[in-house]
């Protein structure tokens, strides 16, 4: 849901160029909830324009390493924008001869025998979690460009260092919102996040479903409210003493449930919990919503485990039965089965899950299950 460039995450850019990559990286999805964050490239792309024009150089690259050491592309202007020059300048960092003393101040490198009279300038950023590489491409032999050129990078490597660092800490910063927000939404009950205010700040993918459906819970503007006036004032209640208790209602493991009605379904279950640290703000997050929906259909939960266990497409359809709720001789009904066939199915059952009751069963396909958001299947392997 938040896209978010980071090293770790960039395809060597050589091969696709630079337009492919950033459209690689996945935008939000338009039926999903607001995005957390929004990275976009543009900062790190002016920022090479800029400096390229500074130094007066011919273009200008900046790169990076990943866990395997191959070198990968975050920005390129002028000539290190063209294919050749920059597998040139990609294979010049991934040589390996270039110590960590070569990035401490604008060094000249020759870049090979394959292109006769270019230099470059190296200067680097070296951050706890990532290396950063600036190369500086001159084709021209003027001595005295080449000169002022080192001259500008010189004075320029503080200010560059320090904007390359903070470069890196905010795509670190939006990769951990990402993985965030992948969990979020992810999960498989609705997840709502309140601000001070009482006012909806972001809803996960099942809570948006939900909320979509017009029945029980409801977005009116930025407020939550349900299908019927008498519970959306127990809600608006319950949120604002959630909300507004301060120390008094943090840190008790309690947490209000509201049952939220509905037309032709049991009623929705919403938990609302404080979060640990009061907001420091109006703006901040004050309470977590938790929605649960108790019709949501079993069997994408059960059928899975009954793999773990071993069980045959017909005992495994059989137990989902069972686990909606369906007595033995319903089961067969549903299965077209006689009953005492049914009867031999579940003695298998039970025998490959180690349970002697219907009831036992059940409690332990519900234990085995393993809960992730509906629109992802698991399968045990």
């Amino acid at each position: 849901m938040v896209s978010v460039l980071h090293p770790s995450a960039i395809p060597p850019m050589i091969e696709q160029g630079y337009d492919q990559t950033a459209a690689a990286i996945a935008p939000p999805r338009p039926d999903g909830p607001a995005p957390i964050a929004d990275e976009h490239p543009e900062p790190l792309v002016d920022l090479a324009g800029e400096v390229t024009a500074l130094i007066d150089a011919d273009g200008l690259l900046i790169a990076s390493a990943t866990r395997d050491g191959r070198a990968i592309v975050l920005a390129s202007t002028g000539a290190c924008a063209a294919s050749e020059r920059g597998a040139a300048l990609l294979a010049l960092l991934e040589r390996g001869d270039l110590g960590p003393s070569a990035r401490q101040a604008a060094t000249w490198v020759r870049l090979g025998a394959a292109s006769p009279g270019a230099d470059v300038l190296l200067a680097g950023v070296t951050t706890p979690d990532i290396a950063i590489d600036i190369l500086a491409l001159y084709e021209s032999s003027d001595a005295a460009i080449r000169a002022r050129g080192r001259e500008q990078v010189t004075r320029l490597l503080p200010l560059l260092r320090s904007a390359l660092a903070l470069w890196a800490e905010r795509t670190r910063a939006q990769a951990r919102a990402r993985g965030l927000a992948e969990a979020f939404n992810h999960a498989d009950v609705g997840v709502l996040l309140v601000n001070a205010r009482g006012q909806l700040m972001l809803a996960n993918a099942v809570a948006e479903a939900l909320m979509a459906r017009q029945d029980g819970l409801r977005r009116s503007g930025t407020l939550l409210s349900g299908s019927r006036l008498p519970d959306t004032l127990r809600l608006q209640t319950a949120i604002d003493h959630v909300v507004g208790g301060g120390g008094t209602a943090r840190g008790r493991g309690t947490a209000p449930v509201i049952a939220l009605s509905r037309a032709e379904r049991r009623p929705l279950l919403v938990a609302i919990v404080a979060t640990d640290q009061p907001p420091a703000g109006a703006e901040d997050c004050a309470a977590i919503l938790y929605v649960f929906d108790p019709t949501q259909e079993l069997r994408r939960l059960i059928e899975p485990v009954c793999k773990l266990y071993g069980l045959s497409p017909v005992e495994t359809r059989l137990t989902c039965l069972l686990s909606d709720a369906l007595s033995l001789s319903d089961a067969a009904a549903a299965m077209h089965v006689r009953e005492q066939t049914a009867r031999s199915y579940l003695k298998q059952i039970f025998l490959k899950t180690n349970t002697n009751r219907q009831a036992e069963l059940v409690w332990l396909m519900l234990q085995s299950a393993v809960r992730v958001a509906p629109t992802c299947r698991t399968s045990f392997v």
